[in-house]
């Protein structure tokens, strides 16, 4: 749901109304293009330029052309949030390729910010496992089909996430985040080139080695879930979200391990710090 009064398309303000692409267009029926959900709060679009350095990334390796500059989208972004006052949004930025008769368009959405329970963050929350993945997973274009599958049957199961599993029996990432999992003392995550590598990903990781928690990115086989001594999932609406049940295992007894509590309090201090820093100067503008 789209909850401001306006849109941008091609840097030009709309009606939200506006905010449609007919079903002839061989981009949408392709899946050709690639998009970026950004987080707003108090105004703040938190880490943009990371946002959009990724958009332009996913764009370049399915050879898309972008005809706008990381510094125009940034001055729409900041625009929108200015001219409909948005506080709080998760937005969106959606870019369909050029198909030899339309030009690439690209739209501004502020979409409803996801809220989860308390109790995902103070309890845990469960996934399950799904057969697949993304095609291209290092870009974030349009071919969600596995991940919304994934998704709809963890919901149907009562869970909060699915994370995928490749032909090679390994977890790669979840429907909509970034797999974490704590093995025999080391913060373990799927290597970037197996996944999509979140904002919020990178930043946890920058996190764990400031606190000098062992690292190491390589390959999660589901064989060895029982090793797993903690688990927990990012993205940008949850910010990290500790796993206390995969499918039928159990991770740490149920209960969240010492190292995702302190990732969680690291990321939550980080966060408010960049948000508050910026809010300032951003609210004197409207």
């Amino acid at each position: 749901e789209i909850i401001s009064e306006h849109i941008i398309l091609n840097g030009r303000v709309l009606p939200r109304a506006s905010a449609t692409i007919s079903v002839l267009n061989s981009a949408l029926f392709y899946s050709f293009g690639v998009y970026e959900s950004i987080e707003v709060d108090a105004g703040v679009p938190f880490h943009l330029d990371d946002h959009l350095d990724r958009l332009f990334h996913s764009a370049q390796i399915i050879e898309m052309p972008l005809p706008y500059t990381q510094a125009q989208l940034r001055a729409w972004v900041e625009h929108l949030i200015r001219l409909d006052h948005i506080t709080e949004s998760l937005l969106r930025i959606v870019a369909f390729g050029p198909n030899g008769e339309d030009e690439a368009l690209v739209y501004i959405l502020p979409m409803v910010l996801p809220h989860y329970p308390t109790t995902f963050y103070t309890l845990g929350a469960t996934a399950i496992t799904y057969p697949g993945c993304r095609p291209l997973p290092q870009a974030k274009t349009l071919n969600t089909l596995v991940n919304y599958l994934a998704l709809r049957k963890a919901r149907q199961a009562g869970a909060h996430e699915a994370f995928l599993v490749n032909d090679a029996g390994q977890m790669t990432e979840g429907s909509r985040s970034n797999i974490f999992a704590v093995v025999d003392g080391v913060l373990t995550t799927p290597p970037a080139y197996q996944v999509l590598s979140g904002i919020t990903r990178d930043l946890v990781l920058k996190l764990a080695e400031k606190r000098g928690i062992p690292i190491l990115e390589r390959p999660l086989p589901l064989s060895e879930l029982p090793r797993f001594a903690e688990m927990f999932v990012t993205s940008t609406s949850m910010h990290v979200v500790p796993i206390v049940r995969v499918d039928d295992t159990p991770i740490n007894g149920g209960r969240i391990g010492p190292i995702t509590r302190i990732l969680m309090g690291d990321f939550e201090s980080y966060y408010a710090q960049v948000i508050g820093r910026m809010a300032i100067p951003l609210l004197s503008l409207k």
